[in-house]
């Protein structure tokens, strides 16, 4: 009996020491399985932190590369605009503003466009035998249309020549052809029996004065071979060209515009517009 008891005892003490190992390794286990979760949970936000970063970093690389890039775009758009500013030629009562353009494409035709811009401005002068010490002349220039080929200018004026009894209004242009040094005028984008047939047909159409009923009336009295030969003399670059031009004109969008003279209680001139798509 006192044998059994003492190996039962010894028996008990063997499972509880057992058991008690049990225990201790699953606690070691623990332990190391939660330092190792923490460890990589650490890391993996760490790493993630890191991407975010980098992500951040290239993505402000790549917006700093796209503004420089558009920055030189704008640069290289702007280096290759033809700028224009207005300068003015005053002698006596006379003032004609003109302008004097820069940057061409070609810098070698700068000094000969900006040449023939100026003396088509100021040929009102000699063509009116205008007296500057008693005629007075103010003449405004506008840029109606610049890009690196062509420039497309237009003068309106009032000119009152001493002893006449009231002023007179005036218009004219000049088309430049930037790349050759050249003026261009109606023959080269219209036919000017065309333009006299339709400037007396119902179909004519005024920008200045707008709608004006009475100026297209008068147009419509005209006669077709008189205003024809007023357009083969349109502009400075018509053949043969005596004194200072009847009738000028311009293109601006794909639209002819033309001034002819009519009566000065009609205004002097009338400008009419054509466009080829609708006629």
């Amino acid at each position: 009996m006192r044998k059994q008891h003492v190996l039962f005892a010894a028996l008990a003490a063997a499972v509880a020491l057992s058991a008690s190992g049990c225990k201790s390794r699953e606690k070691i286990d623990l332990d190391t399985l939660h330092t190792s979760e923490a460890e990589t949970m650490a890391s993996t936000e760490a790493s993630g932190g890191d991407k975010e970063k980098e992500t951040e970093k290239e993505t402000q690389k790549e917006t700093e590369k796209e503004t420089e890039e558009t920055q030189k775009g704008a640069d290289s758009s702007s280096a290759l605009s033809v700028r224009s500013k207005i300068a003015t030629e005053k002698q006596g009562k006379t003032s004609i503003e003109y302008a004097v353009l820069s940057n061409l494409r070609d810098p070698k035709m700068e000094d000969a466009v900006n040449a023939l811009i100026i003396e088509k401005a100021l040929q009102v002068l000699t063509d009116y035998q205008i007296d500057p010490a008693a005629d007075t002349l103010t003449v405004k220039c506008t840029v109606v249309s610049l890009d690196k080929n062509k420039a497309v200018l237009t003068y309106e004026g009032s000119l009152m020549v001493n002893g006449a009894a009231h002023p007179s209004d005036l218009f004219y242009t000049t088309t430049v052809d930037l790349n050759k040094g050249t003026l261009q005028g109606l023959s080269d984008y219209a036919d000017a029996y065309t333009m006299a047939g339709y400037i007396l047909s119902d179909d004519c159409v005024l920008k200045k004065p707008a709608d004006s009923k009475e100026a297209l009336e008068y147009l419509k009295t005209q006669d077709l071979n008189a205003m024809w030969e007023i357009l083969k003399q349109c502009d400075f670059t018509a053949e043969n060209l005596e004194g200072f031009p009847q009738s000028f004109s311009y293109e601006n969008q794909g639209v002819i515009y033309m001034a002819v003279p009519v009566p000065h209680a009609l205004g002097d001139y009338v400008i009419v517009s054509y466009t080829p798509d609708t006629k």
